[in-house]
């Protein structure tokens, strides 16, 4: 189960004027005691974290808040929960203690089977018409827990966890939108499996010029198409270590980090932290944030700028859980 809390923040065009802009940089560490992961991404070269992390900050400090959910009140959802909130796929909620509990169930028998997933969108747009300025939501992952189950069911590659956020024009995940032309949406993705590591990925929707101008892993490709699951996780880490941006459909993955040991991953999923998801620039830089560092930031100049029609009212933000317990 997944316990959560968010608040969505934009930033008009003509502050974001005040603030200035400058090129897309890579993140420091995420901390001095902390072992720097495997990282890909098309960052530039790595400037100042003070002066990025003042930027961060400062464009923040002047951002409005249109949506904060503060999941005040317990048991079953508040009644204008389902106002603010669609269901997607098999998700259930309550909230508790302030905290928003998020509940994915699939049929018996218990411990790891079949993946399951399930979550909410908002079910009006929010963020700026067009994106314009900057753009962000920030949620706190309080925890995430399973039904007990038979320790001997665990496999290498079994897949834990996975959760993520989404901005997009549509409800739900990247590759997931009805016009794969016209709809436009980045995401922040995380994957556990166990024995592999902790996968983060900044990713952004798919175009068909994509493929003439990025390299494919071995996920949707046709001469793939017989390799089992273990094969393509081979492919798909080779594309990691080659690093740079790379096709892995159905997404474009802008950043990625892995986080192999025990200790990085438990750093992440043993305790709460707050990540964000921002656009700036008009939707031309996107970025991730941990606690409030950024972490990953890359240029991605005329995406929705080609298709701002689909951003015309502002965009949807989708939070989705992934698990393949009977009870997550």
């Amino acid at each position: 189960m997944q316990r959560l809390s968010f608040c969505l923040l934009t930033l008009a065009v003509l502050t974001l004027a005040s603030c200035g802009c400058r090129d897309s940089v890579k993140p420091q560490p995420e901390s001095a005691r902390d072992a720097q992961p495997e990282s890909t991404g098309d960052a530039s070269p790595e400037s100042p974290a003070d002066e990025e992390e003042s930027e961060h900050v400062g464009s923040k400090h002047e951002l409005a808040i249109q949506l904060r959910d503060e999941f005040d009140r317990d048991n079953n959802p508040p009644a204008d929960f389902e106002k603010r909130w669609t269901k997607l796929y098999d998700g259930q909620a309550t909230t508790e203690n302030g905290q928003w509990l998020m509940e994915v169930r699939r049929p018996a028998p218990p411990g790891p089977g079949e993946v399951v997933m399930g979550g909410f969108a908002t079910t009006q747009r929010h963020f700026n018409p067009r994106l314009a300025g900057t753009n962000g939501v920030e949620i706190t992952i309080v925890e995430f827990s399973h039904e007990d189950y038979d320790a001997e069911m665990d496999k290498t590659g079994q897949l834990v966890q996975a959760w993520s956020l989404t901005v997009g024009s549509w409800h739900g995940l990247v590759g997931g939108q009805k016009d794969k032309e016209k709809d436009r949406g980045v995401q922040l993705h995380f994957d556990y499996l166990r024995g592999e590591g902790l996968y983060v990925y900044l990713v952004r929707g798919l175009l068909p010029e994509d493929f003439d101008k990025y390299p494919q892993d071995g996920f949707g490709r046709k001469e793939s198409k017989d390799l089992s699951g273990p094969e393509l996780r081979v492919l798909h880490e080779e594309a990691i270590k080659r690093g740079g941006t790379y096709i892995t459909v159905p997404c474009l993955a802008l950043a990625t980090r892995v986080y192999r040991s025990q200790q990085e991953i438990q750093d992440k999923l043993g305790r709460s932290h707050r990540y964000g998801l921002y656009l700036k620039d008009d939707a031309n830089t996107v970025y991730w944030t941990l606690d409030g560092q950024v972490m990953d930031e890359v240029d991605i100049s005329g995406y929705f700028n080609s298709s701002l029609d689909s951003v015309r009212d502002g965009a949807f933000l989708s939070v989705i859980g992934v698990a393949c317990f009977q009870r997550n």
